[in-house]
């Protein structure tokens, strides 16, 4: 399971001008990656103005368990009669493009062993789901042979 990080806080960040930012880009640079740390630029009048951080603060960061979420969660809705399959629904294309290859070929093979026994809801609107993680595992890297 991956670590869930944090934003840090700007009231803890350290402040500098703009001017001591341009004078030392390539030491202020290497401290925010090594200590993964922020600056916060102060604008002309000496107010906040930017934020400068590490882009992996703002990577998605979830469990290695997302698949089984998603996979356990579209075989509990797609028997439901509610408002449930439609959440599960749209929280997948959400979020389809950060599924991995194994979430998306369960999902697939769950919605079309579920069509062949029948009792969907409303088999359109899984068809087209299965249509776009169809299309999406298209565009995805083969996997890689063992």
């Amino acid at each position: 399971m991956q670590e869930v990080r944090r934003m840090k806080s700007v009231e803890t960040m350290e402040r500098i001008t703009r001017q001591k930012f341009c004078d030392n880009f390539d030491e202020i640079l290497d401290r925010v990656d090594k200590e993964d740390i922020g600056f916060v630029i102060l604008n002309n009048e000496g107010k906040d103005g930017h934020v400068l951080c590490p882009a992996r603060w703002f990577q998605i960061n979830f469990s290695d368990d997302l698949g089984c979420i998603v996979n356990s969660a579209l075989r509990y809705a797609i028997h439901r009669h509610t408002y449930m399959p439609g959440v599960v629904v749209e929280f997948i294309r959400e979020y389809i493009n950060i599924l991995d290859r194994r979430t998306i070929e369960v999902a697939i093979r769950d919605i079309e062993e579920e069509l062949k026994l029948g009792g969907v809801d409303d088999p359109t609107m899984w068809i087209e789901l299965k249509d776009e993680l169809a299309a999406r595992i298209a565009t995805m890297q083969p996997p890689e042979e063992k």
